[in-house]
């Protein structure tokens, strides 16, 4: 049944654009099919209804009365359709409903929670924004969580990976230590000095210091840490407050190296880059609210 009324609606669409066109060949050029598919659709048709609805010559074809009555209400008909379609993929568009966001503390506090006011207002009123702040690995589904933003590598099944940028690992500390202990110029000169030490959340391990020569070549600095942390934003205080160097993601101190409150050394051994993606649930059918603040973050850069 369905099928049929399927085959019933496209017949009526091949009738309207021959009418339309006052041409089987026009109807099907504009189609994209034959003149010989469009008259055996009006022929369909006309056999449905018992009705004649073109008069043929060898040069075009004309609706006769009957056909004319039949046109105007098929036209009225598929208008409404297509006017129902738009307003339906124009709502499509539009993110509705609450964007549950899932963000590495340190990178959501830096990156993205400042920006959310301006996606908030550009959909004002259509869509909420709910932030968890965790770096935990979350289960999209049992959680409801519509986009995670993770660093590094990123597997698990059914999950759509988009990077957004490179983050860059930075060693940097303030001014005044500078001053007063000197500047290194190989990161094995870190072995005389303060460092902040960062422990790694899920295996409670010191975050290794590891740099890349311009040979191409890794090597991981053993650093004695005077002071350690579980925390980035704790290594940042402490740094910020001439504790010593840190080594820390370039979104966490980026607004302190342009302020000048910390400085970046040992720029020409700087580790290959991390990267920094949105992570959502895959699925056919992509929702607006999670398209639409994709686009968004990709836009902000």
């Amino acid at each position: 049944m369905a099928a049929n009324g399927i085959s019933r609606l496209n017949t009526v669409e091949l009738f309207c654009a021959a009418a339309r066109a006052r041409s089987f060949t026009a109807a099907a050029a504009e189609l994209g099919t034959t003149p010989s598919a469009i008259s055996k659709a009006v022929q369909r048709l006309e056999n449905r209804l018992g009705l004649k609805l073109f008069q043929r010559s060898t040069r075009a074809v004309r609706l006769t009365d009957e056909g004319q009555t039949y046109y105007a209400t098929c036209r009225g008909a598929i208008e409404t359709i297509q006017d129902v379609e738009k307003t339906l993929t124009r709502h499509r568009s539009m993110p509705r409903g609450v964007l549950r966001l899932s963000l590495p503390y340190t990178y959501g506090v830096k990156r993205v929670l400042p920006l959310l006011p301006r996606y908030v207002e550009r959909y004002l009123g259509q869509v909420k924004v709910e932030v968890s702040l965790s770096n935990a690995v979350i289960d999209f589904v049992a959680e409801e969580v519509d986009m995670s933003i993770r660093l590094g590598p990123v597997s698990g099944s059914g999950l759509v990976v988009r990077k957004l940028h490179d983050a860059r690992a930075c060693i940097v500390a303030s001014p005044a230590y500078l001053r007063q202990h000197g500047v290194p110029r190989h990161p094995e000169d870190l072995r005389q000095h303060a460092c902040l030490g960062l422990r790694m959340p899920d295996s409670g391990r010191l975050m290794p210091w590891t740099f890349r020569d311009g040979a191409g070549t890794d090597r991981t600095v053993a650093v004695q840490p005077s002071m350690t942390f579980d925390h980035p934003l704790g290594v940042l205080t402490a740094a910020l407050n001439d504790a010593g160097f840190a080594r820390l993601l370039d979104f966490t101190v980026h607004d302190d190296l342009i302020s000048g409150r910390l400085t970046e050394v040992l720029t020409d051994f700087r580790p290959p880059p991390l990267a920094v993606s949105a992570v959502y649930h895959g699925s056919r059918h992509l929702p607006a609210k999670v398209r639409t603040f994709l686009d968004f973050l990709l836009e902000a850069g």
